[in-house]
């Protein structure tokens, strides 16, 4: 197999993973990753081993992303620690960090997502790259309830967006782009406004009510995050029937996604709902919750 045909096949899985979730794509992965291995170790050119050793890592990458959006995190440490083994460019050697750190974050661990989100800059060498460590160290910070830091990365993040060339983002980082800015920005004030105070809620809801409008169809899972993150701000704010109705949404998209984090992501909502005896909104996530978790 050409290294340019295994480019293309991993690009083709990871526009699976963005629609479907993880659980839809991580079982073709690792297959692709078994005829890699093989056909890696018959490679006798120089150069081709070194291109080849670049696609593998990107396929490592991506492999551990679609682990993690299953709930696989031990496999997804695993297959990142290959990618970084394989991983010789500075910028992809970031992402991978920066995909390490996120399954910190998303476990509950901000501190060490934020250490490994440094660990990362060290040798990111491109302003959308930096970008995108800004914003997760920002998100990192407001998780902590430090509003200073992360407001000041915050705008760092969209300083370097601001100067970095988006058509030219590598396949593994192209993902964020202006929507997904605005994404991250809102669930950095969704953060602030459960840590610190109810009124970054406001903002939250700005920028979210962008990314869902932004996010193209083939970015349906990021379109779903940042709907229950919206639906959440509206129900801080106090409006449980435009929180519903939001959800209602949100709910409507997960139908065919085989992703672990979209379940995880309803739980602080739902946690809400009760609180606050938002009764439409509870009953709307409480079977996605009680469900089985699907075969990953």
């Amino acid at each position: 197999m050409h290294v340019k045909h295994l480019r293309a096949m991993t690009a083709a899985l990871r526009a699976v993973d963005y629609r479907y979730g993880g659980g839809a794509c991580r079982t073709q992965a690792q297959a692709l990753l078994s005829w890699c291995d093989k056909a890696f170790a018959h490679s006798a050119s120089t150069v081709v081993r070194r291109e080849f050793r670049f696609a593998i890592a990107e396929l490592h990458a991506l492999a551990g992303w679609t682990a993690f959006d299953a709930g696989l995190g031990g496999s997804a440490h695993r297959h990142f620690n290959l990618a970084l083994n394989f991983a010789q460019d500075g910028d992809l050697v970031a992402n991978i960090r920066y995909r390490m750190g996120r399954v910190h974050l998303h476990h509950g661990g901000p501190a060490e997502a934020l250490g490994m989100f440094r660990l990362a800059g060290l040798v990111a060498n491109s302003h959308h790259t930096n970008a995108i460590l800004a914003a997760n160290q920002a998100w990192c910070y407001a998780e902590l309830g430090q509003r200073v830091p992360a407001l000041a990365l915050l705008g760092r993040a969209h300083d370097e967006f601001a100067r970095a060339d988006v058509a030219e983002a590598a396949p593994w980082a192209a993902f964020f782009d202006a929507p997904d800015l605005a994404g991250i920005t809102g669930t950095v004030y969704t953060a602030l406004a459960r840590t610190v105070d109810v009124s970054f809620a406001r903002p939250a809801i700005t920028s979210l009510r962008q990314a869902v409008t932004g996010y193209r169809d083939d970015m349906a899972r990021s379109r779903t995050f940042a709907l229950i993150a919206l639906s959440l701000n509206h129900l801080m704010e106090g409006d449980a029937d435009e929180a519903a109705a939001v959800a209602g949404l949100a709910v409507a998209q997960t139908g065919d996604m085989l992703s672990a984090r979209t379940r995880k992501k309803l739980v602080p909502l739902h946690a809400e709902a009760d609180r606050r005896r938002a009764t439409t909104l509870r009953e709307l996530i409480t079977p996605l919750l009680a469900a089985p978790a699907y075969a990953a």
